[in-house]
């Protein structure tokens, strides 16, 4: 179903569903016995409160009339609904954390990209290309950490 949301709002919750995923890696992290899980739970952890720190100062820098703009949006998933998704374990395996961090971040990608698409607006469509560059480098930089995991 489609929608019209402002930009902020699609900022906002991005940054919802980073720290929703930020809480279920906290809470298998917990759970977790296994330390290779464990270090990668802690990478992912940080991964999302980083991408969740993001959001929120980029939606206090953009300027406030970018920020205003109506988007038509698609994409209203949940961070629930998106793990329900991947039909994971009890307890998930470490294969199923890692691909899930995978997943989460192509949904980022996907989700600025097609708004990104969808923008007239030069200003509004340089913020969306600017998040998707960083989620980009963040997800290069969590594929380095957990492909170090697997050496171990």
């Amino acid at each position: 179903m489609k929608t019209f949301k402002q930009a902020f709002e699609v900022l906002k919750d991005a940054e919802k569903f980073h720290l929703d995923m930020a809480a279920l890696y906290k809470e298998l992290l917990e759970k977790s016995e296994d330390n290779r899980t464990q270090l990668l739970l802690k990478h992912m952890l940080e991964h999302e409160q980083r991408m969740a720190r993001n959001l929120a100062n980029y939606s206090e820098v953009a300027q406030h009339k970018v920020m205003q703009t109506w988007l038509q949006y698609t994409h209203e998933e949940s961070a629930k609904d998106f793990i329900k998704k991947l039909e994971l374990s009890d307890p998930p395996t470490i294969k199923e954390i890692n691909n899930m961090g995978r997943e989460v971040d192509r949904y980022f990608s996907d989700l600025y990209q097609a708004v990104y698409g969808a923008i007239e607006s030069a200003e509004v469509k340089e913020v969306f290309e600017d998040l998707k560059q960083i989620q980009d480098k963040e997800r290069i930089t969590l594929s380095m950490a957990t492909n170090s995991l697997w050496d171990m």
